[in-house]
């Protein structure tokens, strides 16, 4: 679980070095992981991966550009992995969080945020039902990991009040 955000900004504005960055961290990290994992999982009978995406991965106007399009990759990734190894006793789902109170905003430096697309942004976070707690997503995570959970695999799990109903 290791994100960053973006700058809000739309493709239009979104410059080469965030694209790069928002992506090496948040798809790059995930894949690179899982690969390791699955490959050891794969000699140990089996496993659960749960990745952290965002309700951004299921949704088009949470953050800007970048941030947005590597979650949505997240997802991908999340649903390959689980079609590819279910039959071999490797599980992986992801966990969309919507509002929580984390530390990622610091990965945004104020200076650079983009006005316009924040804007966008916010008309959307204000939809948000309620503003959710790391443990919320920890007691999930929990659920996913635990022999209760064998079954679930391929899942993208919204924990985000309602706010992806909107």
């Amino acid at each position: 679980n290791a994100g960053v955000m973006d700058y809000m900004e739309g493709v239009g504005e979104l410059s080469d070095d965030i694209w790069r960055r928002v992506m090496r961290i948040n798809v790059d990290g995930p894949m690179f992981a899982s690969r390791r994992a699955v490959q050891r999982m794969l000699v140990g009978g089996g496993g659960c991966i749960i990745n952290i995406a965002s309700i951004g991965g299921i949704r088009g106007g949470a953050a800007g550009a970048a941030y947005t399009t590597s979650k949505h990759a997240l997802v991908g990734l999340t649903l390959n992995t689980a079609w590819m190894y279910a039959k071999r006793g490797v599980r992986c789902n992801a966990i969309c969080p919507g509002a929580t109170r984390t530390n990622i905003g610091e990965t945004m430096a104020p200076d650079r945020i983009d006005q316009a697309g924040m804007a966008r942004a916010m008309a959307f976070a204000a939809l948000a039902p309620a503003q959710l707690d790391a443990s919320d997503i920890a007691d999930v995570a929990l659920f996913l990991a635990s022999d209760e959970g064998r079954h679930v695999n391929g899942a993208l799990v919204s924990v985000d009040g309602g706010w992806s109903a909107v």
